[in-house]
């Protein structure tokens, strides 16, 4: 391994944004020889035919010492890579691989249809504002480029038809009052996006619980509009 340059992950670990932040860091690593680091590989012992037992011991610790030692860099490699208050919480690892499982468990198990609503509601809000054309391209094309991450393109005729009938039901969630943000969380939650249907149904069955519980009135919407709220 060459010690003689830092490696610098270039994705900031922030949370939401793992599924980018792992690839790149994966890629850096395989492309220093030290992804093994993260799957515990150790490497092929050579056969040692000599019969110096002290010989041998020797140059079984100094082969873990290498490894602890290029270890500890990938520990810091990582660690580096970590918006700072993610590196406070989890600095109680001690090597790459307890780190890299951590965050995985933590960060890695969101569902894709949850960071998949998440990355279309961002394009959908983005807006350029004051920003540079420059750097407001950039943030739309990032968000994009981990859309096709979250969904590769494919030839399967059923994943198509599962991701329209999916698109139907993001489309409806995006438009939704922000009284009905808990019940997209819950939506989002499930194994399988609910179809058309069953999420209007749920919204329906929702609504009346909102009128239930706050009485007759008006819900605000995110447009100028207002929602009413049926009288019971």
């Amino acid at each position: 391994m060459d010690n003689s340059k830092v490696m610098v992950i270039p994705v900031t670990l922030k949370g939401p944004n793992y599924l980018l932040w792992s690839r790149t860091t994966k890629i850096a690593l395989c492309g220093r020889g030290l992804w093994k680091h993260i799957e515990l590989v150790a490497e092929e012992e050579e056969e040692d035919s000599s019969d110096d037992e002290e010989a041998v011991a020797a140059a079984k610790l100094a082969k873990e010492a290498k490894w602890f030692q290029e270890d500890q860099t990938v520990l810091a490699i990582i660690q580096n890579s970590l918006e700072a208050p993610l590196l406070e919480a989890y600095s109680f690892c001690e090597t790459a691989n307890e780190l890299w499982e951590t965050l995985k468990n933590v960060y890695g198990n969101i569902s894709n249809l949850s960071r998949v609503f998440q990355v279309k509601k961002a394009i959908n809000e983005l807006s350029q504002e004051d920003l540079e054309f420059t750097r407001h391209l950039g943030k739309y094309r990032a968000l994009w480029a981990e859309l096709e991450m979250l969904r590769p393109n494919t030839m399967d005729v059923v994943v198509l038809n599962e991701r329209k009938e999916q698109d139907k039901v993001f489309g409806l969630l995006l438009t939704l009052n922000p009284v009905f943000n808990d019940l997209i969380k819950h939506i989002l939650r499930d194994e399988n996006l609910p179809s058309l249907d069953d999420v209007c149904a749920r919204v329906q069955r929702e609504q009346g619980s909102l009128g239930m519980f706050g009485g007759k009135g008006e819900l605000p919407t995110a447009n100028k509009g207002v929602f009413k709220v049926e009288e019971r």
